[in-house]
């Protein structure tokens, strides 16, 4: 009887390879990539563990299978090789895939050669650390309970002030305009009344429930935003406190809260220097990374309503 030839091929994204081998050249790819190994039969499911087909790492310890996962697919003559939700790989390490001889087919036929894939995960746009703070910044919220995704502006902010700025007040919030505005180049905003569609408020601290339902005691400054279907930010209104902030309270209070007006929403304990630290704070300028999350947010292929795992997959492929 004619055996049967167990072929394997390791595939690109939509690349077939009809070869019988895979070359040992560098393929630059995502950190969350996935390979399919395809053959030519069906496969034998105990023959597919990460004794016979793993990831060799540049340190040379193979990843442990907790960090990937392998299924069968196609019915049973396709394997995933995939990474767990926290990638194993880093940003432009080079690591090599490995399929030994004890691969079999359903009918017994071994693997006749070892196949071997070396890649390199590509350094991409932002760096890991970007990415995990962009994850406590942008998804959720503050105050209220719920898993909310990505929420932006899709118009250009225009920003109105309410009552008793100081001359540093009105500076700050220049100066935080501007800098924003220079984080990112999908939306600008400006200081105008006509048709505006954020309104700051330097009011007394016991005028701010006039302005917004139940604001939360003790906060010296607070934002609140509306958003229509698809999670687009159309409105917005800032209350900053001229009774109980001092200057410094106060120029730091109105970076913080346009900002996270824009979609930015959380605090957080992560970076002490950060605008988005969550104990009061006297932070009165954008550390890098905090510039860099106002630009990942603004990026184009960002969209409003995308959940974290949606948003990781974009910024791992730019």
């Amino acid at each position: 009887m004619k055996k049967v030839m167990l072929l394997v091929a390791v595939l690109l994204i939509t690349i077939l390879s009809t070869q019988s081998h895979v070359h040992a050249e560098k393929r630059s790819v995502p950190k969350d990539k996935t390979w399919t190994i395809t053959f030519n039969t069906p496969m034998d499911k105990n023959t597919i563990n990460h004794n016979n087909i793993y990831v060799i790492a540049p340190n040379g310890n193979k990843i442990s299978k907790s960090n990937i996962r392998l299924y069968l697919t196609n019915e049973g003559k396709s394997v995933k090789v995939e990474p767990s939700t926290s990638s194993p790989y880093e940003n432009g390490s080079t690591y090599t895939l490995h399929i030994n001889t004890k691969v079999k087919a359903e009918n017994g036929e071994n693997l006749r050669e070892k196949e071997t894939l070396t890649f390199k995960v590509h350094k991409g746009k932002y760096s890991d650390q970007a990415i995990e703070y962009f994850q406590e910044i942008a998804f959720g919220s503050e105050w209220s309970e719920g898993d909310f995704p990505i929420r932006k502006w899709k118009s250009n902010p225009k920003i109105t002030v309410i009552g008793s700025p100081t001359t540093e007040d009105s500076k700050a919030l220049e100066n935080t305009m501007n800098d924003i505005n220079q984080a990112q180049d999908s939306i600008t905003l400006t200081q105008q009344d006509e048709n505006a569609n954020i309104t700051i408020y330097f009011v007394p601290l016991e005028e701010f429930d006039k302005y917004v339902s139940n604001p939360k005691e003790g906060n010296w400054g607070l934002f609140k935003y509306w958003w229509k279907d698809g999670y687009v930010i159309n409105r917005a209104k800032i209350l900053i406190a001229t009774d109980k902030t001092t200057q410094k309270g106060r120029t730091h209070l109105i970076r913080e809260e346009l900002t996270q007006s824009l979609g930015l929403v959380n605090d957080s304990y992560s970076y002490p220097d950060s605008m988005f630290f969550q104990k009061y704070t006297y932070v009165d300028a954008f550390m890098d990374l905090d510039e860099t999350l106002i630009k990942m947010l603004y990026e184009y292929e960002i969209q409003p309503g995308m959940k974290p795992s949606k948003a990781i997959e974009v910024f791992n492929n730019m």
